[in-house]
């Protein structure tokens, strides 16, 4: 099928979803401002019969983080031969950084005494949450509906993708998506980013989403990826503002899995959320300790399977299904 068929397939799909899911009223944390910050995208509630439309979906209506839905990353990397998580992260990620609290996943960045600080070799703690080993998918559409608390110099909330198995070998040959990344001091902005090897080559394809005048990152905004095996199209609150086409990536195995021409984007990927704080991305800066704690806040995360989308008719890339 042409591309220019598949994306007039997507049109109506999402039209559809989207209008069914705007007839329904989502529980949702609020800011704290009292502002849901739905910005139109209310969705739906998640609950009961609507379980079925989704491949996965936490709405975080409970009182603790649903253990059969996340697991944790904990500590520095090491332990995953990854020191500073790959990137010079300043951080300690632990469980008990992150609870479940008026309809809302809260993982929380701080300092630590001087006794926690000796015990752990870090200054920082926060979380990291990640689906590995109990979902994952190829192609379809993720979301989540986050903001953070305070938009300061040196924090990195994130929601993205890695590779359940990595069969084309470690980073980045089996691909990264991060669907999105903040950085604390632009908090008129967001990005995303997806990662892949050409040749001896670490490759990446990114772009920034700049904010309407009014709202910044400690607004609720959705943050969604749609994946098919053409493209990649990223969007925020249903504006789709960066697009990798399959014809413009690739990858360089280090394993006898032969490449196809989707790969690396053609293979089982799990959920990551986590709030790190320091590391490259934004030049190694931290945040001033008066500045500390901060929150990040995830009001839901859903993900809608590619044949599910198709089944609804035609599908817009960006709108909440």
């Amino acid at each position: 099928m042409s591309k220019l068929k598949l994306k007039k397939l997507f049109i109506g799909a999402a039209s559809m979803v989207f209008a069914a899911a705007l007839a329904l009223s989502a529980a949702a944390c609020t800011d704290n401002n009292g502002n849901n910050g739905d910005n139109g995208n209310t969705g739906n509630t998640g609950d009961n019969e609507e379980n079925s439309i989704y491949s996965f979906h936490d709405e975080f209506h409970g009182k603790a983080v649903d253990d059969s839905k996340w697991d944790y990353q904990e500590g520095d990397g090491t332990e995953y031969n990854n020191p500073g998580w790959g990137n010079n992260e300043e951080q300690y990620y632990r469980r008990e950084n992150a609870r479940v609290e008026n309809d809302c996943l809260i993982i929380t960045a701080q300092i630590e005494d001087e006794q926690t600080q000796e015990e752990l070799g870090k200054k920082y703690t926060s979380s990291k949450l990640v689906t590995k080993d109990i979902f994952s998918q190829t192609y379809g559409r993720f979301e989540a509906r986050i903001m953070v608390t305070e938009a300061i110099e040196g924090i990195w909330p994130a929601f993205w993708l890695m590779p359940e198995d990595g069969v084309y070998g470690g980073w980045p040959r089996s691909g990264e998506i991060d669907i999105m990344e903040l950085k604390g001091r632009l908090p008129g902005q967001a990005s995303s980013a997806a990662h892949y090897k050409d040749g001896g080559a670490n490759r990446y394809h990114s772009a920034n989403y700049y904010f309407q005048e009014g709202t910044d990152i400690t607004d609720f905004h959705v943050y969604a990826l749609d994946w098919t095996p053409e493209y990649l199209a990223f969007s925020v609150d249903g504006v789709v503002y960066h697009t990798f086409e399959a014809e413009d990536w690739t990858t360089t195995p280090s394993t006898d899995v032969p490449p196809t021409e989707t790969s690396p984007y053609d293979q089982d990927f799990f959920i990551l959320l986590n709030f790190a704080i320091g590391g490259n991305f934004d030049g190694g800066r931290t945040p001033a300790d008066e500045d500390m704690p901060v929150e990040m806040w995830v009001d839901y995360v859903r993900v809608y399977s590619l044949e599910y989308l198709q089944e609804q008719g035609e599908y817009v890339p960006g709108q909440q299904a």
